[in-house]
């Protein structure tokens, strides 16, 4: 996307606040999903860990992988090399 963004603008500076609007949108959907989850990967207090130790210990399968709509919201521009 930035080669796109510097190849359909002749100053960088432009092309670079093309490339951010871009991919702001994208980024800030995936940077929401940062603290999604984090207290029961990472606990803080011995009965937390214990309580995540003992959720994982009593998995028999896989949790189904859905991708999350963040994930996937980015639409790559066609890109032509410049001659």
């Amino acid at each position: 996307m930035l080669a796109n963004a510097l190849a359909a603008n002749r100053d960088h500076t432009t092309a670079f606040a093309a490339y951010e609007r871009g991919l702001r949108e994208f980024v800030t959907m995936n940077q929401a999903l940062v603290d999604n989850g984090a207290a029961t990967l990472f606990p803080t207090t011995a009965q937390a860990l214990e309580q995540r130790n003992t959720m994982l210990r009593d998995l028999v399968t896989m949790p189904a992988r859905t991708a999350p709509p963040a994930h996937s919201a980015l639409t790559l521009p066609e890109f032509t090399p410049a001659p």
